[in-house]
């Protein structure tokens, strides 16, 4: 290869990567978070059998409750999507310290929701707006969709207070569109309580926690370097390593300080953390306090 390093020193060099790759997958994370992103990257794997084949990565981008960002995980699925399969993610972040998440932000994947209810039962599950407007897109018409995504906009992003009001206002959108679009609007019916989870939360932090851009951003950086591999990645190997590199760069830089606007808001995020997770055990400590007071 023409490179000024001998075999061993090579051969020590892929075992310090690989060594750094297996820290990074088995990390210790923290036991709180405010909210994870899930997102999907779809690219090429070549398997050891020499075949290309398409292959999906599951990334977990969890944001703390001090603001601070960092890849909690990424899992490599060949097949499709399912219940079992996220009940497996889950676990294995349980397994290295996660036990709390206010918000979890993701695409409507299949069995994501199940797997939510029963692993993280007090956790809301925010569905991706951007996507929503995609979805939007496929399944009415030009003009229809145009109207549709302007309204939405204006109703629940930018005039609406809190989310029983969203609701309200959502609602009557629908119920404008749905002798049009019978189908999609009773899907979206079904759904629209995740698609307005963002509502509960500070109004400052709203726009960074309605979307998945975040971490799609993230995933844009392995699709160009998969195309100056030459289309696909040449093993699972070269793929988590250039995975674990991606996120080595972006810690020592645009994630190396907290999350600003949610740094802004951490008093207010912590107090609803508190009441979430910990109110039966603050009315718990009342009703002790006040019956000591009693006696």
């Amino acid at each position: 290869l023409g490179l000024p390093y001998s075999k061993d020193e090579l051969e020590k060099i892929e075992d310090d990567i690989l060594k750094r790759l297996e820290e990074f997958k088995t990390k210790e994370l923290p036991e709180d978070a405010f909210v994870l992103y899930i997102d999907a990257y779809h690219g090429k794997l070549k398997e050891s059998s020499g075949k290309v084949r398409k292959c999906c990565i599951y990334t977990v981008l969890g944001i703390d409750l001090e603001g601070n960002r960092e890849v909690y995980g990424f899992y490599i699925v060949m097949g499709s999507e399912n219940k079992d399969e996220w009940i497996k993610i889950f676990n294995d972040l349980i397994s290295r310290g996660l036990k709390r998440i206010l918000l979890i932000v993701s695409d409507d994947f299949s069995g994501l929701d199940g797997a939510i209810e029963a692993i993280f039962p007090k956790t809301d599950h925010q569905l991706c707006f951007v996507h929503l407007q995609r979805n939007v897109k496929r399944n009415m018409s030009k003009e229809d969709s145009k109207e549709f995504n302007r309204k939405l906009r204006e109703t629940y992003i930018y005039y609406s207070n809190n989310f029983e009001e969203a609701k309200d206002k959502l609602d009557n959108i629908l119920e404008e569109y749905k002798n049009r679009y019978p189908s999609f609007i009773s899907y979206l019916l079904k759904k629209e309580g995740k698609y307005l989870s963002f509502m509960k939360y500070p109004q400052r932090v709203r726009r960074s926690i309605y979307t998945t851009n975040i971490i799609e951003n993230f995933n844009s950086l392995l699709e160009r370097i998969r195309h100056r591999l030459g289309g696909y990645f040449a093993s699972k190997q070269i793929l988590g390593i250039n995975v674990m590199l991606q996120c080595e760069k972006l810690e020592k830089t645009k994630w190396k300080k907290p999350h600003p606007i949610i740094r802004g808001e951490l008093y207010e995020i912590n107090q609803i953390f508190n009441l979430r997770f910990y109110e039966n055990n603050m009315n718990l400590k009342t009703v002790k306090n006040s019956q000591t007071q009693c006696s």
